[in-house]
């Protein structure tokens, strides 16, 4: 075996446990994520929807955001524990869209 077989064997055994770990944490983080569906007001063209999803990425703790012009709703994957509905209420509120939770019918 050569220096840079077992070098490269080395490395990844190495690395190996840093790679599951971090697997690990993002399961977590999935595991512990909130999903809402926002009701969107004064949506009236696509620049709305940049804007909102900007807004909303903007907030700590925002995973994922899903804004569809159509239905003038927003989906918000986020972790409850850095922030909270209100929080993303206030963030598209403040851009000029205020929102609310959507209630299913």
């Amino acid at each position: 075996m050569n220096i840079k077989t077992l070098l490269f064997i080395l490395s990844y055994l190495l690395m190996s446990p840093v790679n599951a770990v971090q697997l690990e944490n993002q399961s977590q983080q999935q595991e512990l994520a909130q999903k809402v569906t926002l009701d969107m007001q004064n949506m009236t063209c696509a620049l709305c929807k940049i804007t909102i999803k900007k807004a909303l990425q903007a907030v700590d703790g925002v995973q994922k955001v899903n804004v569809d012009f159509d239905s003038k709703t927003a989906e918000v994957v986020f972790d409850p524990q850095k922030t909270n509905t209100n929080v993303l209420i206030k963030a598209t509120t403040d851009v000029g869209y205020p929102a609310s939770i959507h209630q299913e019918k």
